[in-house]
């Protein structure tokens, strides 16, 4: 936390009341078979260096009513040079990381959270991303991921996605299905 409290315009969203930080599993795995593609590989000093997500609550009750799911996250990434595709860009399959990561972050906080329905009682994979790439990412700096739930039906959730810089410039957008898995018989 303290990396991005040293941010100013992370530290403002960070701060403001009823604001719930909290590291993601997909940052700090739980098991060397979990969650390595983030929290493992490209975690590192010239890679994905920080990482925090955090959320809103609409009052005090939110997080412990089972019936009121999270309905937005919002992720910073603090970036190194070894992401890059073009010098000084951000590569496109990074951002298309970071969405998928960011989005599937809404899932797993509301199953830490026992929020109820189908699509947070079980694990949801991503089942389709459509992604527009609005302009060239920055490496050596910090980003910002929202993503909120657009829709759920039944078992799919939609979920929508931007990625914006420090000073609030809309990067990339995107639309994603999610499917929950259902137990194996």
């Amino acid at each position: 936390v303290s990396h991005f409290l040293s941010i100013p315009w992370c530290a403002c969203l960070i701060q403001t009341p009823n604001t719930v930080p909290f590291i993601p599993q997909c940052f700090n795995p739980k098991s060397p078979a979990h969650d390595q593609l983030v929290g493992a590989t490209l975690a590192g000093p010239r890679g994905l260096q920080h990482m925090l997500c955090f959320f809103h609550t609409e009052d005090e009750a939110h997080l412990q009513d089972a019936d009121r799911p999270i309905m937005h996250v919002s992720s910073l990434f603090a970036l190194g040079e070894g992401l890059s595709g073009y010098e000084g860009v951000l590569h496109g399959g990074m951002i298309m990381t970071m969405v998928d990561e960011a989005m599937g972050v809404l899932h797993e906080i509301n199953s830490a959270l026992g929020k109820t329905g189908e699509v947070f009682g079980t694990a949801s994979v991503t089942a389709g991303l459509e992604i527009k790439f609005l302009k060239p990412g920055p490496i050596n700096q910090t980003v910002l991921v929202n993503a909120w739930v657009d829709s759920v039906e039944g078992r799919k959730t939609r979920i929508k996605c931007e990625v914006r810089d420090g000073n609030g410039i809309e990067l990339a957008q995107c639309a994603s299905t999610w499917v929950s898995v259902r137990a194996r018989m």
